[in-house]
């Protein structure tokens, strides 16, 4: 069974939002051209950095693994190591006052993107708030 190339599958998600090139590079807020890039892109030689795959996804309602079309499955709970930027990123939430779940500050402590995670607080906000985004756009109304 052939992958389906994130060209491809890039093209099909627009496509099926309804959404012109011009229409997604605004609400994703790249270039028209650029997106048009990764939409011909059938050799797979472009690679979108992880902010553009999140901007692309929210802009979409899908989350990154739906665009690229990954397996996503459910891991064993197990303790995990936050790193300091986490940590901070945690602590910041606690003084805001919208302290992270359980379950949130897990999911974030395991994810990973082309191996790395984000390295400020700032990094974890931004996050944070577009799979919030991402995951409300996704729920049934």
């Amino acid at each position: 069974m052939k992958a389906i190339s994130l060209a491809e599958r890039l093209r099909a998600c627009r496509e099926a939002a309804g959404f012109s090139l011009e229409e997604l590079a605004s609400r994703a807020k790249i270039s028209k051209t650029y997106l048009w890039e990764l939409e011909k892109d059938a050799a797979g030689e472009k690679k979108p950095s992880a902010d553009v795959l999140l901007r692309v996804a929210s802009a979409l309602s899908v989350t990154i693994a739906d665009l690229l079309s990954l397996p996503t499955v459910q891991v064993n709970e197990e303790a995990v190591e936050l790193s300091p930027s986490l940590r901070e990123f945690r602590e910041r939430m606690q003084r805001l006052d919208a302290p992270l779940s359980q379950q949130d500050l897990h999911d974030l402590a395991v994810m990973k993107f082309r191996g790395g995670q984000p390295q400020s607080a700032d990094e974890w906000h931004q996050l944070y708030l577009t799979l919030l985004a991402t995951a409300s756009k996704r729920r049934p109304q």
